[in-house]
């Protein structure tokens, strides 16, 4: 779906949020003296949020074919289902203060979230993307806006403006940053990611199905820190959340009570290994490599700096392992195709290979392969191990730089 990549941020701007005020606590009324029969208890109306969820799919037919992914999609259904025990005066108090709460937080962010439309000559991509500064620099998913021909910015009040891609960190984060004309923009405030807690209220702010502008869904955190693979790269600071995700929310804005960014929603589950279906399981990138990232980028005005070893490749686990024909181990990753004169292949590195070391580094299922290159710098001189056919071959490669 794009900082080191999985790790909070050091350089570039970091927001931290003032602290939010908590939620009004009504106090208990005296009973009346004496206390009249009491009323017979109400149904009780309870949220239950069910989530159709989507992840894509593993399509391995032979050593030279690879994965075929699909962009996931969510929907939340606000399902009132009627209860059998009557709520107080005081969870009354409470559950207007949380509506209220969440009223506010998605009329101070809205305006700041937009609809992106990526155009080709044969298709209209649409995501969405966020304000995050006064100069027009507006963050969204790589996976939105790469290979476009023209880019648009539909703002919250139905302008438009045309937007101009300043650069992408995929596959290693799927960020990218677009610029606008700076004028008489919405900036959201951005809060800390690292100060969520689990059970933490957030809303999901986008565009999903590409039509439904605007739209506000409200969840809460399930999780924090969740190592997740995305795009053949692993994070380990994965936000987990129930709020609804779909296609068409990519890029656009997990937020706070206090209508601060804390995540950029951007996949989501649909079913277990298994097989299994699963429920209420999306995920977002944390606001602080959001915004490491996206500094990165503005700082030198395009895509960061990242090694190439210019062939493609699929990491190997287990079942990955059990679908492609025989290979001499089950770690590692193997070689689909090699760059004519690329850096990989001036140090005769052939498809089939298995590369199971880079420098240091060990190329396995925890550690993939981009993980192993992400250590290391253009231009650098590199010991790479590879298996080819049960035999352990050293070669030196001289990383390119990722185009």
């Amino acid at each position: 779906m794009t900082t080191g990549p999985g790790e909070s941020g050091t350089s570039g701007t970091v927001w931290r949020p003032p602290s939010e005020p908590a939620l009004r606590s009504p106090a208990a009324e005296p009973p009346p003296s004496p206390p009249p029969a009491p009323p017979a208890p109400q149904g009780d109306r309870r949220w239950r949020p069910a989530l159709i969820v989507g992840i894509a799919g593993l399509v391995v037919g032979a050593i030279t074919g690879g994965l075929a992914g699909g962009l996931i999609a969510a929907r939340l259904d606000d399902d009132p289902v009627a209860g059998d025990v009557s709520r107080g005066e005081a969870g009354g108090s409470l559950d207007l203060d949380l509506t209220t709460a969440i009223t506010a937080a998605a009329r101070k962010a809205s305006p700041a979230v937009v609809r992106v439309e990526s155009a080709t000559r044969r298709s209209l991509d649409v995501g969405s993307g966020v304000v995050v500064s006064a100069e027009g620099y507006i963050v969204t998913n790589a996976h939105v806006v790469m290979g476009t021909d023209q880019l648009k910015v539909v703002f919250a009040d139905g302008s438009e403006r045309p937007a101009v891609l300043i650069g992408h960190d995929y596959p290693f984060n799927d960020i990218a940053v677009l610029q606008v004309a700076p004028v008489g923009l919405s900036v959201i405030e951005v809060g800390d990611s690292a100060e969520l807690e689990p059970g933490e209220t957030v809303l999901a702010i986008g565009n999903p199905l590409g039509e439904l502008y605007g739209s506000v869904t409200v969840g809460v955190v399930s999780g924090l820190n969740r190592s997740r693979v995305l795009d053949g790269m692993r994070h380990d600071d994965i936000i987990q959340t129930d709020a609804a995700i779909n296609s068409g929310n990519s890029g656009g804005a997990l937020v706070n009570l206090a209508g601060q960014l804390v995540g950029m929603p951007t996949t989501i589950l649909r079913q277990s290994n298994g097989g299994q279906p699963v429920e209420g399981v999306a995920f977002a990138i944390p606001s602080r490599r959001v915004m490491e990232i996206a500094n990165l980028i503005i700082a030198a005005r395009g895509p960061i700096a990242r090694p190439s070893l210019q062939l493609e490749h699929l990491d190997l686990n287990d079942e990955v392992a059990a679908r492609l024909p025989a290979l001499p181990t089950s770690t590692g990753a193997v070689v689909l195709a090699v760059a004519q004169g690329g850096a990989a292949a001036q140090a005769g590195v052939r498809a089939g290979d298995v590369i199971v070391r880079v420098g240091d580094t060990a190329v396995d299922a925890q550690t993939p392969l981009l993980n192993a290159l992400a250590k290391h710098q253009p231009g650098e001189t590199v010991k790479v191990v590879l298996n080819r056919n049960g035999r352990i071959i050293e070669t030196e490669v001289r990383l390119a730089r990722r185009s």
